[in-house]
């Protein structure tokens, strides 16, 4: 079973970068605007510290006990990993944190839900952007909540991480937020689970909101909820980055949908 799995993401890898373009070619000022500023840029502000941070995390043998609600579970399982196992196996890639980072401060993007904090180190990208924005991230398992709100606190970033299931916690900061304008899925990664997550989101995004979804290549299962996502009637363009597709809800603009390479 993982063998297959992990066969079919490499054909899904190399048909991205067949079909992957970059900046020439485009047409909507928008999209050339997010590929030459957000998407085929570098940096981001405190990197240096947040992947020092993640450096210490990689070589981390402490052990915590981990509640998984993660994919393709429907009730809690734990299991004993170490945080350097956490940090190399679920952590966010550096190039999808800090580019999340340029998205939010490109947009003026002020706030942000992220759904899967881990070890909070693309909370940290979020909550160093330039505009300061008002940032919610939540986890499910009280460990690595307690982790990323020490590591936020080292940094000298500003974030609310809430500690609880999903399904519990994201109605309640969503009423508390009113709107959105950045959420960002990385921790439920089955078609159902985040097909819903959408639903629940969608009354609170307006025009200039952003959806990030993450691995939307991580199983074929995946690949369908993004299909349907991006192929919704309340969404106008959508870019598949591989490691992760944006869904934006601008009015007045033709149904749109581009693969762009990103490193």
């Amino acid at each position: 079973m993982y063998l297959r799995a992990v066969t079919g993401m490499i054909g899904s890898y190399l048909s991205y970068r067949l079909r992957a373009g970059n900046r020439h070619g485009l047409h909507s000022p928008f999209v050339y605007g997010l590929m030459d500023k957000v998407i085929g840029s570098s940096g981001a502000r405190a990197e240096e510290p947040i992947e020092a941070l993640r450096t210490t995390l990689l070589k981390s043998t402490k052990r915590l006990q981990i509640d998984d609600y993660g994919a393709g579970s429907r009730v809690s399982k734990s299991a004993e990993r170490t945080v350097g196992e956490i940090a190399r196996s679920s952590a966010s890639r550096p190039a999808d944190a800090a580019m999340l980072q340029r998205l939010v401060d490109h947009l003026g993007l002020r706030k942000l839900i992220e759904l899967g904090s881990n070890l909070g180190l693309t909370t940290a990208y979020l909550a160093a952007a330039a505009c300061r924005p008002e940032l919610h991230s939540i986890e499910g398992d009280a460990s690595l909540a307690a982790m990323a709100r020490e590591h936020l606190r080292a940094l000298g970033l500003d974030a609310t991480v809430h500690q609880g299931a999903f399904k519990h916690i994201l109605p309640e900061v969503l009423e508390r937020c009113g709107q959105v304008d950045l959420v960002y899925l990385d921790g439920h990664h089955t078609r159902e689970a985040t097909l819903g997550y959408y639903a629940q989101v969608l009354p609170y995004c307006h025009d200039d909101t952003v959806l990030a979804v993450g691995d939307i290549h991580w199983s074929k299962d995946m690949e369908m909820a993004w299909q349907e996502l991006r192929q919704d009637a309340q969404v106008s363009l959508s870019i598949d980055l591989f490691y992760m597709g944006l869904l934006f809800f601008r009015k007045g603009v033709p149904k749109q949908h581009f693969i762009l390479k990103h490193p």
